[in-house]
């Protein structure tokens, strides 16, 4: 028998593996085209052991939720704390955001799908506000600071534009031109107060 520390492990990871299989079917059939048993077949486990580690699709679908979120959102973080500029920091969060779409298409997709599912209504909602709200009061003094006349409004609507940036860079296709998404999030929130700062890099989060 392992040590308890090693079992904990192989435990989490089992976890891991039934959460990815879940998620590929999820960004196939949606929330109503999956069953426990067909998450149970994918993860090469028996219907009792998925209920061992889950106590139901729904569970399941608020963990993968939580794990997108951080995967989307989590690059954020050091731009938020760091000392930049007020339109680096804008410029940086879009590029950011775009910066991770990019990169997990498929957890993109997958949030849209769970977006959709009518029963999950309130659970998007209280996530939703858990999220964007924390985001918008941190945006605020931005533009209050750019010099906006309705910072609390601009801010609500910076917040917004992002999430429908990440989409665009995944469903886009042919359209998708991440230079002028760029350049009309310039044109539209760090056109405020006068000059720019000088660090403007379009495209980059540096």
């Amino acid at each position: 028998m392992g040590s308890p520390v090693k079992r904990k492990d192989i435990l989490l990871q089992r976890r891991r593996e039934i959460l990815a299989a879940a998620a590929d079917l999820f960004s196939r059939g949606g929330y109503h085209g999956v069953t426990m048993d067909a998450i149970a077949q994918r993860a090469r486990v028996s219907k009792g052991n998925l209920y061992w580690y889950f106590g139901s699709k729904q569970e399941m679908f608020q963990l993968l939720f939580e794990d997108i979120v951080q995967t989307l959102v989590g690059p954020l973080v050091d731009i938020m704390e760091s000392e930049w500029p007020p339109r680096q920091k804008l410029r940086a969060l879009a590029s950011a955001c775009l910066d991770a779409a990019e990169a997990n298409p498929e957890a993109v997709r997958l949030l849209w799908r769970i977006a959709i599912q009518p029963e999950l209504g309130e659970l998007l909602s209280a996530q939703y506000s858990k999220r964007i709200g924390p985001f918008i009061d941190y945006l605020k003094p931005i533009f209050t600071a750019l010099g906006d006349d309705d910072p609390d409004a601009t801010a609500m609507l910076y917040a917004v534009s992002l999430d429908a940036l990440m989409a665009l860079a995944v469903i886009g296709g042919d359209t998708y031109d991440r230079a002028k998404l760029m350049s009309v999030i310039e044109k539209v929130f760090m056109n405020f107060g006068g000059e720019k700062d000088d660090q403007s890099c379009l495209g980059s989060s540096g």
